[in-house]
């Protein structure tokens, strides 16, 4: 086997317990001199792993309990280990650990995959004694430390969040002796500071994690001395005492050991993702549709004519979206969002339909829509209600905390007050389950859109007792999982659109159609959606993004192809004037139609693996704008050529898409493609089929492909197959 791993760096990598539920010797190998990337692994041990599930000493994770550290507890308390085989090659190793004292159950469960080097687990607490336990405080789901390999200076390779034009932008922090560096996700909605992803790489060498926590998660890396690094996550803020019979869990935890090459690895958690990770229907992973998006004041008058002019030009969307702005009291609302001046959240939480705007409800809109074979998609905020509105005044007890100011902090915005609703109260949310579940039904919704704007912690933080630090977050966090998990049981074709919550337990469940709220400005740089494709695409197969459509502008169009895809014809600030004419009589629609009919073709494609094939596909610095642009000085963004390959070995075919931005002086670019065979020959053609060029498999991956944009800015699209 190539690139076999040294044993003692697996053995250390992990710690006794992980490892053990990892395979024993794993490798992410390139053979790229030699022509193939291939990703393999060794069978395990069985013998090899009870041996290690049988030691007490070092264990993933960690905790303080009635003020004294787990590593001094646990391995004097009784241990059950328990393993079944599930479906689809997973086996399930679970480990409980009960305290003879107080009867306090710490359980771990495991899961490891056939042919895979991925572990994961979750950690439960359950008080199974018959008074309140101590302080339980300071878990760490995980908890391991890292050897460091080799003489150079250990990275870690991250994703930023949703943000400006460098949302999900790569990022690389050095890690030298004696620093400390930490992840964190401090509002608990939207992922704004970074990802729950990340990669330590050394030599070679390295650990790929993720967490799923749809709260405040963070992770944490230090170097206190020269050989190990200090590796953990959980939630932000725990300190409280479990009551007779209740239970708890703590973020899910993955973590991919790998050696080798460290794209293959990533193209390894792609897949485990795609797999695992992804919402599938009917046994296949979700397709992201392309939609056609819209304000949600729109009339039904008026969103009809729309459907029915994006029909009649055969442009080929499949999803038509209504966002905010359809609920609340009656009144006549803006058919068309202006930055500042709308109302819609002056009407979040009363999700009843304006039958000023909408006299028949929602349902003729989506009747249309189906009809003319579009899913229809609707906008929910679900967590927030202002106060004031029926459901805060009904049930205040449904809710929790409260806040207020000019939204978003702008002052010529209303002043309002708002609400978090408890999705941790089982009542609470039994309720909104039945609420959003009548709703989908009466309303036709096929897409469920779930925003978040604002930050849920400060709420939990003050319902939380003194002793019960982080327990309304646990609940909610629980809470709002099964929500989301009754609605697609309730109604198995409707896909969650959970907006920018990026973590493990999120995305498993639903997809996000708007990675970012940056490329929707209409002076958005389009270098902000290649950037994010660029930084989502190393953890993940699924994501979507929408933007103001500008007419004719390829090199903005393809900047803006994802897994989803979505955008207006029609300026969304619009105009009084443009209500019932929408899409000026001019506009090219044949430019529209065959760029849609050519992203229908590139999609399936995102599902394969991913490499970046510049130094600006995955280089931080690519994302700064300078002020003095300088060659020699700091490059920006907008000197360089952005390219990737998204490959699909099964299929033997594969696309290639690359960026010449407006400041580059370079029309030419050759291009090292990557997970051919070297010895069978490939033919790449434009998206047009258009010029023909066949090559080995050798030649493109050690001599390169010839790429030539003549207009800057400019993009290319090419696919390759191999030949019979």
């Amino acid at each position: 086997m190539e690139n076999m791993p040294n044993y003692k760096f697996c053995l250390r990598l992990l710690g006794c317990l992980v490892l053990a539920l990892a395979a024993p010797y794993f490798t992410a190998s390139s053979a790229a001199a030699a022509g193939t990337d291939h990703q393999t692994s060794s069978p395990r041990s069985d013998a090899w792993l009870q041996s290690y599930l049988a030691l007490d000493s070092q264990l993933p994770f960690s905790f303080v309990y009635g003020r004294r550290p787990s590593s001094e507890i646990v391995k004097t308390w009784a241990r059950k280990v328990q393993t079944r085989s599930l479906d689809g090659g997973r086996t399930e190793n679970e480990v409980t650990w009960t305290d003879p004292k107080t009867q306090l159950q710490v359980r771990l469960t495991a899961l490891r995959y056939a042919g895979s080097a991925v572990v994961e687990w979750t950690l439960f607490f359950k008080n199974d004694g018959n008074a309140d336990t101590p302080i339980l405080e300071e878990l760490q789901a995980l908890d391991v430390s890292v050897p460091v390999a080799g003489s150079s200076i250990p990275t870690v390779l991250y994703s930023r969040g949703a943000g400006g034009m460098d949302t999900y932008s790569l990022q690389r922090k050095s890690l030298n002796q004696m620093e400390d560096f930490r992840m964190s996700n401090p509002g608990g909605g939207k992922t704004g500071e970074a990802i729950p992803f990340f990669d330590i790489r050394m030599n070679g060498r390295g650990l790929i994690g993720a967490v799923g926590w749809a709260g405040r998660w963070t992770i944490s890396f230090s170097r206190s001395t020269k050989a190990d690094i200090d590796l953990k996550a959980g939630m932000a803020n725990t300190h409280l005492s479990l009551h007779p019979g209740e239970q708890i869990r703590t973020p899910l935890i993955l973590l991919l050991p790998w050696e080798g090459d460290a794209i293959d690895a990533h193209n390894i958690l792609r897949r485990h993702v795609l797999t695992y990770h992804t919402p599938r229907y009917q046994g296949k992973p979700v397709v992201l549709p392309i939609s056609h998006v819209g304000w949600g004041g729109m009339k039904t008058s008026s969103s009809l004519r729309l459907i029915d002019q994006l029909s009649k030009e055969n442009l080929g969307f499949e999803s038509f979206w209504m966002d905010a702005g359809w609920y609340g009291t009656d009144r006549t609302v803006a058919e068309f969002q202006v930055f500042g001046e709308e109302d819609w959240f002056l009407h979040a939480g009363n999700w009843r339909v304006n039958r000023t705007a909408h006299p028949d409800g929602l349902r003729p809109i989506s009747d249309r829509a189906h009809a003319k074979g579009m899913k229809y998609l609707l906008w929910f905020e679900p967590e927030r209600a202002v106060v004031g509105t029926p459901l805060t005044i009904e049930h205040p007890e449904w809710f929790i905390g409260e806040d207020a100011g000019e939204f978003g902090g702008d002052v010529k915005r209303p002043f309002v007050k708002w609400r978090l609703f408890n999705f941790g109260d089982p009542t609470a949310r039994q309720a909104m389950i039945n609420l959003m579940s009548d709703l989908i039904t009466k309303e036709g919704i096929d897409v469920f859109r779930q925003d978040c704007n604002f930050a849920p912690a400060p709420f939990w933080a003050q319902a939380d007792a003194r002793d019960r630090q982080g327990m309304t977050e646990i609940r909610y966090v629980e809470g709002l999982l099964e929500f989301w998990d009754q609605l697609r049981q309730r109604h198995p074709q409707l896909i969650l659109d959970i907006v920018q919550r990026g973590d493990l337990d999120s995305i498993s469940r639903g997809v996000d159609l708007s990675r970012a709220d940056y490329p929707v400005a209409p002076e958005a740089d389009p270098i902000g959606n290649q950037v994010a494709t660029e930084g989502l695409a190393y953890w993940r197969p699924h994501f979507g993004t929408i933007f103001q459509i500008r007419a004719r502008d390829d090199y903005h169009l393809r900047s803006g192809f994802a897994p989803g895809t979505g955008f207006a014809l029609f300026n969304t600030g619009g105009t009084p004037q443009q209500v019932g004419k929408f899409i000026p009589a001019d506009f090219p629609f044949e430019w529209v139609r065959a760029a849609i009919a050519q992203y229908k073709r590139i999609r399936p494609f995102y599902y394969g693996d991913y490499y970046p094939l510049l130094p600006c596909s995955s280089n931080v610095d690519c994302t700064k704008n300078a002020d003095n642009k300088n060659a020699d000085e700091e490059r920006s963004a907008d000197f360089e050529w952005a390219a990737w390959q998204f490959n699909r070995p099964e299929q033997r075919d594969g696309i290639v898409q690359a960026f010449r931005r407006s400041s580059n002086e370079e029309p030419v670019k050759n291009l090292l493609l990557r997970g051919l065979d070297p010895g069978r020959q490939y033919v790449v053609t434009g998206p047009e089929g258009g010029s023909r060029t066949t090559m080995a498999g050798r030649e493109l991956m050690q001599q390169g492909l010839h790429v030539e944009i003549p207009q800057k800015p400019g993009a290319v699209i090419l696919f390759y197959a191999q030949t019979k």
